[in-house]
């Protein structure tokens, strides 16, 4: 069984974050996802296996969801896009970057890993 004190530190990593400064605010998004992958597996808690599948889909929120941070924005890239479904994210746009975002992006990022999590999905009788 994973925790949330598993996926900090490869979130961390993998932004390239140098302190801890948004921990608290990602922790919410690696417990909504949580929840998420729960309900969408149905299961009361998460396999080791999903432990790097549960942080990419946190990364893949944080992105778009918080792009106007400075600290997520910097790991984004200078030319980079960030798609998720319906949603796009461009670092540096006039427009501020964010487009057609808000809390069903959450659900998008989980969809888009359906593939990851259907392994793990129990069927309900």
């Amino acid at each position: 069984m994973i925790t949330v004190i598993d996926v900090w530190p490869i979130i961390k990593a993998r932004m390239l974050l140098q302190d801890d400064a948004l921990q608290p605010l990602i922790d919410t998004y690696i417990a909504e996802i949580e929840h998420r992958i729960l309900h969408y597996c149905g299961i009361e808690s998460l396999p080791r296996g999903l432990l790097f599948t549960w942080a990419s889909m946190t990364i893949d929120a944080v992105r778009v969801d918080l792009a106007n941070v400075e600290e997520v924005e910097d790991t984004v890239g200078e030319s980079a896009n960030v798609k998720v479904g319906d949603t796009s994210v461009s670092a540096g746009s006039a427009a501020g970057g964010v487009i057609n975002t808000g809390k069903a992006i959450i659900e998008e990022v989980v969809l888009n890993y359906k593939h990851d999590l259907n392994r793990y999905r129990k069927m309900r009788w």
